[in-house]
């Protein structure tokens, strides 16, 4: 069987966005030093935050994030080792020591139980990431972190418009980060922004990575005084560009994650009753928002091992992938016990810290590693044919 519907292009590119990117060239726009105002009000009202920066990548919003809220040598941030390496490098990044806490396996989002099971007096985070475009148990973990006196920071890089008991995601943490690259659902061309909940946190952050220029005078003045304004920065300046084409594409973020849930729902429905293949549920009132379809594939139901069942996907033009083949605290660079390969910077703070990844038991998080297949899954335009002709593919690839 072959698929004979094609996923529209993404992101959509529609005329007022691209008038958009071509306004910012054509006013001489390549770099605003003061920021992108015009991007973060529209973000904030988006967010109903009133603390947002639009900075050049989601890798910056989340440095940004822990720096502005003193996280660095020595702290330690739990996250989830089943998710894209930035959520970790940007911990490494800072000083900081990432802990690892299991998920739950089938949905792939990390398990608030485990998490507040590796908490140490030396625990200053929780950071989380709503993983595939789903809410993970961010109320839960929120809790947690308010009880033990730490942050919760939210990565929501592939839930932009997601929802969890009526609140977008971003808004249950202390902070949250997203990206704006090119292939996400509130796409750019690279950048990102943070939500900041306290406003001190943001005036902390500005000092490593934002231009002076965007700053409110009085407290600019108040730090020049103090000796503190100075060059020393990351250098995470927005491209105008891009700001452009998120602030443009944002009044449709809502309709088109309405759209994937719709298609998510009949395929869903589809793919019901076959076995060894799992199309993970949503949190009890979420609203995912499907950056990627994730699913559970179990060969030793099926009969028939991943490879093949890939390979059967691929030629049938599903285009599936894995998108997370190894956990992280796996990752052979993690690790300095051992190890042999170019130096690594982040190895003598581990080291310092006397942690030994070798030692971590993350057992849902190795599972599902072995036992997941992705999908693109950019249908911002209903196609309930397309639905039917992906089950029908999974149902044909799983038979033995």
């Amino acid at each position: 069987m072959k698929l004979t519907e094609r996923m529209p292009a993404y992101p959509v590119r529609r005329p007022e966005v691209i008038a958009a990117a071509v306004d910012a060239l054509q006013r001489g726009e390549w770099a605003r030093l003061e920021g992108v105002p015009e991007t973060e009000a529209a973000l904030r009202a988006y967010h109903g935050a009133d603390h947002v920066w639009f900075v050049a990548s989601g890798t910056a919003a989340l440095e940004a994030l822990l720096l502005g809220h003193g996280i660095g040598p020595g702290d330690e941030v739990i996250t989830t080792p089943y998710t894209w390496g930035a959520t970790v490098s940007a911990i490494l990044a800072v000083g900081a020591v990432p802990v690892f806490a299991d998920i739950d396996r089938i949905t792939a989002q990390i398990d608030p139980a485990t998490a507040e099971a590796v908490i140490t007096p030396r625990t200053r985070a929780i950071l989380a990431v709503h993983l595939f475009g789903h809410p993970c148990d961010a109320v839960a973990l929120r809790a947690i972190a308010d009880r033990r006196g730490i942050f919760f920071f939210e990565d929501g890089s592939q839930a932009h418009g997601a929802r969890l008991a009526g609140r977008t995601v971003g808004r249950f943490g202390h902070g949250s980060a997203f990206s704006c690259m090119g292939l996400k659902l509130l796409a750019g061309t690279e950048g990102g922004y943070c939500v900041f909940e306290d406003p001190d946190a943001e005036a902390r952050a500005w000092l490593y990575g934002r231009h002076p220029r965007g700053m409110d005078p009085a407290r600019r003045e108040g730090l020049a005084e103090a000796g503190l304004l100075d060059a020393l920065q990351l250098g995470w300046r927005p491209c105008a560009v891009s700001a452009a084409l998120v602030r443009a594409a944002l009044p449709w973020l809502d309709s088109e994650n309405a759209t994937r849930r719709r298609n998510a729902a009949v395929l869903r429905a589809a793919l019901d009753g076959i076995p060894g293949v799992t199309l993970p549920p949503e949190l009890p009132g979420a609203q995912g928002c499907y950056h990627l379809l994730s699913l559970v594939y179990e060969p030793e139901i099926t009969g028939v091992s991943r490879e093949e069942f890939l390979r059967r996907l691929n030629a049938g033009g599903a285009g599936a992938f894995i998108y997370i083949p190894i956990p992280i605290h796996r990752l052979k660079r993690l690790n300095p016990h051992g190890y042999e390969g170019p130096r690594v910077f982040w190895h003598e703070q581990l080291l310092r810290a006397g942690i030994d990844y070798r030692e971590t038991s993350c057992p849902a998080a190795e599972w599902r590693a072995d036992h997941s297949v992705e999908m693109g899954f950019n249908w911002t335009q209903d196609n309930p044919r397309a639905m039917e002709q992906i089950a029908g593919l999974v149902r044909e690839a799983a038979r033995r």
